[in-house]
């Protein structure tokens, strides 16, 4: 009877491993793959929403006069519209993103610059006079607000190596963001043979210099005055960008214009926490125009809700 019974229960522990066998078979590779994605979850979710791309209504571009356009979803890193993005041109003072970008690598906000020959550079102005001490941050303001080819040349005149060392830095760092269309030969914007880059790379410029609050807050800044640190020296600055004031979500960023290049413009611009970057190149009319691809931008594409 002992035997009859230990007998069975052996037979039972059997058929029991028997039955457990393809369970575990069952566990694939991609069946354990699945068991690490979460079910349900919001993080998951939100991600998914965040990278899906708005939806073009098909409504027809305005007209344009400009070279080349670019309208890039900030949201999505992802293009909108564009015209002829890599094509290098004369940037104009839009140059000027570059260089607040690389002195804002090196200067602190109050290290003291000294204007030097700078003080006598042609085109737009700050009206900076030569000896006087102001803070890095108050140049950056007279450089981007009234697009002060002065301010631009102080910056890189006390950068190390003076102007060429700072140039050498303006092209090292468009190397090291991979522009392909960009190369620098002054820091205000000047047209030169050696001075060009193109939309698509103004673009990441942009975007790479908005990574800095300093920055972002500047481009934004409507008008202010700096003052010598001396208090000697007072100058009051006005944003050349028109835009600023007259269209809904307008951020700034730069302005440009010089005869090869004709009118320039890299505006930011954010509606209901949907934020894009319009580049305009050799335009008629930048401001008119981009403010035309703005309102088409926001009429033509619908964003997922988030």
């Amino acid at each position: 009877m002992r035997t009859y019974l230990y007998s069975t229960g052996l037979i039972l522990i059997a058929i029991i491993i028997i039955l457990t066998i393809p369970v575990v078979v069952n566990l694939t590779e991609e069946t354990l793959i699945s068991f690490q994605i979460p079910k349900n979850n919001s993080a998951v979710a939100g991600i998914q929403k965040f990278n899906t791309l708005p939806v073009s209504q098909n409504l027809p571009f305005p007209q344009s006069s400009a070279r080349a356009i670019l309208i890039k979803d900030l949201a999505t890193d992802s293009i909108l519209y564009q015209k002829d993005i890599n094509i290098p041109l004369p940037p104009a003072s839009t140059t000027k993103v570059m260089t607040a970008l690389v002195a804002s690598e090196y200067f602190k906000p109050n290290s003291v610059l000294t204007v030097m020959d700078g003080a006598q550079i042609d085109g737009s102005k700050v009206g900076l006079f030569e000896g006087e001490d102001l803070n890095f941050r108050s140049l950056l303001y007279g450089m981007l607000l009234s697009s002060g080819n002065d301010a631009a040349f102080t910056i890189a005149e006390n950068y190390p190596g003076g102007i060429l060392g700072f140039i050498s830095s303006m092209n090292k760092k468009a190397a090291g963001l991979d522009l392909k269309n960009t190369h620098f030969d002054n820091p205000a914007g000047f047209d030169s043979p050696n001075q060009y880059s193109s939309a698509s790379d103004l673009a990441k410029i942009t975007q790479a210099a908005l990574k800095d609050s300093q920055l972002a807050r500047i481009f934004a800044t409507k008008e202010t005055e700096i003052v010598s640190l001396d208090k000697k020296y007072n100058h009051t600055l006005v944003n050349l960008n028109r835009l600023l004031s007259q269209v809904k979500g307008v951020l700034g960023v730069k302005t440009g214009k010089t005869e090869a290049a004709k009118e320039n413009l890299i505006t930011l611009v954010e509606r209901e926490k949907h934020p894009i970057l319009v580049v305009i190149l050799g335009s008629d009319d930048r401001f008119g125009e981009s403010t035309n691809i703005i309102e088409w931008t926001y009429s033509n594409y619908l964003w997922p809700d988030p």
